[in-house]
């Protein structure tokens, strides 16, 4: 294997964009490594070129990814584009609506196709299984169990999850300091912050002395906040003194859960959003990733249509939670994933 790679990789989300930095990075211990692709802040950060930038086309749910179609489209397109000049592999990170088809017109080119998270298979669509194997080349897995979800043909490799690495020290908790954590996207924000805050009020409301920190990304306008809620760009590590906290689903829950601060996970979408997933979603009766891992409810959680007053006595009782993590706990995931990479452009040499 040649020690200059050239490799195109992309990412929508904020999670994404940090697991695909995390990559290049390990990546560049064993090669000299030019990146280029669909880049957020992060990938930048480490030197990825960009083509076309992460927050042009990042969108959550059926609804607000039809308002991001123009974008897609034009950043698929540049994806495509790119491929007819030399690039070693093409590495899709999460998404993978987006990447699976993307993925398998690389494959089709004869490019090392490699799907970095996958898919959510054991949460809905299983079906999808046989056809994703003959998308990739090799789809790097976050959770032990789901590789054996995969036919034999399919190199679906367990790396372990990331976000072991970088999980704070717990401090001493505050009584009655909150976290608020309500997204790191654009609709998120303007689908939780009016609820978290209206949380919030109603247990300063009862307990004067209740202070609240609210984690969101500094490029996000928020609304006039109350002077008992603090803002900060810092993420789940401004969550290492807090009581508790009311937190969207997605992973966070999981860095929640691996600093052992109690939650209350609350999530709304569109409307239509969350009726077709209801009809699409078979096998599971959790959408908060502590419970589906522990395959009981550990964590309460309010889908849909929470009030402000349920989340209120949520927070305020809710203790520490054992929630079964080993299924994402193994040394050194981002190593493990750098390595499966090399391993399958030596194969397609």
């Amino acid at each position: 294997m040649s020690k200059n790679l050239r490799i195109l990789i992309s990412a929508v989300e904020p999670s994404g964009d940090r697991l695909a930095a995390k990559l290049i990075q390990a990546l560049q211990n064993y090669a000299t490594v030019e990146a280029l692709g669909i880049t957020g802040p992060c990938m930048r950060a480490v030197g990825v070129q960009t083509l076309g930038e992460m927050k042009t086309i990042s969108a959550m749910g059926i609804t607000e990814v039809l308002s991001k179609l123009p974008a897609l489209y034009a950043a698929k397109k540049q994806l495509l584009q790119t491929m007819n000049t030399p690039i070693d592999c093409y590495i899709g990170v999460d998404a993978p609506d987006f990447h699976l088809p993307i993925l398998a017109k690389a494959k089709r080119k004869g490019i090392p196709a490699i799907g970095y998270v996958s898919p959510q298979i054991w949460a809905w669509r299983p079906n999808r299984a046989k056809k994703i194997a003959t998308q990739v080349d090799t789809l790097l897995c976050l959770f032990d169990f789901e590789p054996p979800l995969y036919p034999k043909t399919c190199n679906a490799v367990w790396v372990g999850h990331p976000i072991i690495e970088d999980i704070p020290s717990r401090s001493k908790p505050i009584p009655y300091r909150f976290g608020l954590l309500p997204g790191s996207r654009e609709q998120e924000i303007r689908k939780h912050i009016p609820l978290f805050v209206d949380t919030a009020k109603h247990i300063h409301d009862q307990h004067p002395k209740a202070q609240f920190i609210l984690s969101c990304p500094q490029h996000l306008t928020l609304p006039t906040l109350p002077r008992f809620i603090e803002v900060s760009a810092d993420g789940v590590q401004a969550m290492h003194d807090v009581q508790a906290a009311l937190t969207k689903s997605g992973t966070v829950t999981l860095e929640l859960a691996l600093m052992e601060v109690p939650m209350v996970v609350a999530h709304v979408v569109n409307r239509l959003t969350y009726a077709i997933g209801k009809k699409l979603v078979t096998g599971i009766n959790h959408l908060a990733l502590p419970n589906i891992l522990s395959q009981r409810e550990v964590v309460p959680e309010f889908i849909q249509n929470p009030t402000p007053m349920a989340l209120a006595s949520g927070l305020l009782n809710v203790s520490r939670q054992s929630i079964d993590l080993t299924s994402i706990q193994r040394d050194r995931p981002i190593e493990h994933a750098a390595r499966a990479v090399l391993q399958t452009l030596v194969g397609k040499k």
